[in-house]
């Protein structure tokens, strides 16, 4: 049977950014104003113990080179100065039924973003025995409409690591309610995405190194319709 990467990544989904930090906004004078949903992907604090000792999207070499930033230099060079929101949703992934845990997040909802970039999926890996009891699809779309309004241009990334029955109900959510999905499963499925051999922790080196984020930033940019 075929090894699915979710099941290598062991970075635990918990403590990726302490509690008071899960919502980082920049403030830079922008007429564009983005929110980015995500998890380690997207933004993980310092861990030593597993070989990270960074501050910003994990495996990227520095903070320019994660998706959020090469996104974020693509989009200010067509909008000038943007304004931006990481919202860090690990906790969340993995307890996606508990409603109360979005509460934390206010601060980026009353961020008010133009567009919200949904990047996450990977972490519910870890409580997919619940996944029957409690679909996906119910609560990622309740998850979605408290972060957006009406005139949220939102786009929906799927799992990095492609499996389908995370993949599945994002999909149906997406279809349902017309937001833009973006695939990123033939991304995550080459092995030149990865940061293997960057790094001695098998849960981080399955994360998308420099060419990886890029790919992911031209994707979402591309078929979102962002430049």
């Amino acid at each position: 049977m075929k090894t699915n990467d979710n099941q290598l990544n062991t970075v635990a989904a918990t403590k990726q950014v302490s509690d008071d930090k899960q919502v980082m906004i920049v403030k830079q004078g922008g007429k564009l104003k983005i929110t980015f949903l995500g998890n380690s992907i997207t933004r993980h604090m310092p861990k030593p113990e597993i070989g990270w000792v960074h501050d910003w999207g994990m495996a990227a070499s520095c903070l320019e080179n994660d998706y959020v930033h090469v996104m974020l230099r693509h989009l200010e060079e067509k909008y000038g100065p943007v304004d931006y929101c990481i919202c860090s949703l690990s906790k969340w992934e993995r307890e996606y039924w508990n409603l109360d845990i979005l509460k934390e997040y206010q601060a980026a909802v009353d961020f008010d973003a133009d567009i919200v970039i949904v990047r996450i999926a990977e972490n519910v890996w870890g409580v997919r025995n619940r996944l029957e009891e409690l679909p996906l699809e119910k609560y990622w779309d309740y998850m979605i409409k408290f972060f957006t309004n009406e005139k949220s241009k939102i786009i929906v990334t799927d799992d990095f690591w492609s499996w389908d029955t995370i993949d599945d109900p994002i999909h149906k959510v997406c279809e349902q309610n017309n937001y833009k999905l973006v695939k990123l499963g033939d991304i995550g499925a080459d092995p030149s995405n990865k940061a293997l051999g960057e790094f001695e922790h098998p849960g981080v080196e399955i994360h998308p190194n420099d060419k990886g984020m890029e790919a992911i930033a031209l994707r979402i940019l591309e078929e979102g319709e962002l430049i």
